[in-house]
């Protein structure tokens, strides 16, 4: 699909208010794929995104064509790439001191406070809501709320998770973005048909 934005509808756009127009690709056209492919769950594997990954070359190296980023993004529910895309380390660093003056600055102030919730085990023991797998490898997830400094401070030890400083939350963040969910290749050519139809065709 490497002609991909040539099924775009064009419009007629007078730049310069001249009266001469030139015809431009209307590329803020949309689509919602019909497919009932996108509300399963099984036709979809989880990707992290690695440094110096971008959607093209995800693309490039899943689809075998980096014309499929589009793909990569739109299963993922990506729309802003500059926002919703993970940066490097060095654009992080410096994104860091952008925001915060310095590293040392981003690491010295405190964001948050962070306790487990309780958790009953079978016996009737509470235990902190510690992220938990099963003899029958059901995992039970951490449960975690955020409190004041005092709440934090008059909390028992063992029921402490984490005193987050910026840098933590904006590290989290970042690596928040780093999973992403890929189509399996082997509906490649049903969507790329549908999705062709529907820009073609505004059906």
């Amino acid at each position: 699909m490497s002609n991909y934005f040539s099924y775009f509808p064009t419009i007629k756009h007078d730049i310069s208010s001249t009266g001469n127009t030139v015809e431009l690709t209307n590329i803020l056209r949309r689509f919602k794929i019909q497919s009932s492919l996108e509300s399963r769950t099984d036709v979809y594997y989880e990707y992290d995104i690695q440094e110096g990954d971008r959607p093209d070359t995800i693309a490039e190296k899943y689809y075998g064509d980096s014309n499929y980023a589009w793909l990569v993004l739109h299963f993922s529910n990506i729309k802003d790439v500059h926002f919703e895309w993970p940066i490097s380390v060095s654009a992080f660093e410096e994104h860091l001191k952008s925001k915060y003056g310095s590293l040392s600055e981003a690491q010295s102030q405190i964001h948050e406070y962070r306790i487990y919730l309780s958790r009953t085990k079978q016996d009737g023991t509470k235990v902190p809501a510690k992220t938990e797998v099963l003899f029958d490898s059901t995992v039970l997830p951490e449960r975690v709320v955020v409190v004041d400094q005092s709440t934090y401070n008059s909390t028992h030890v063992d029921y402490r998770k984490s005193v987050v400083t910026k840098y933590d939350y904006e590290f989290e963040l970042n690596e928040g973005r780093r999973s992403i969910s890929l189509l399996d290749k082997r509906y490649l050519p049903q969507i790329r048909d549908e999705v062709e139809d529907i820009l073609r065709n505004g059906v």
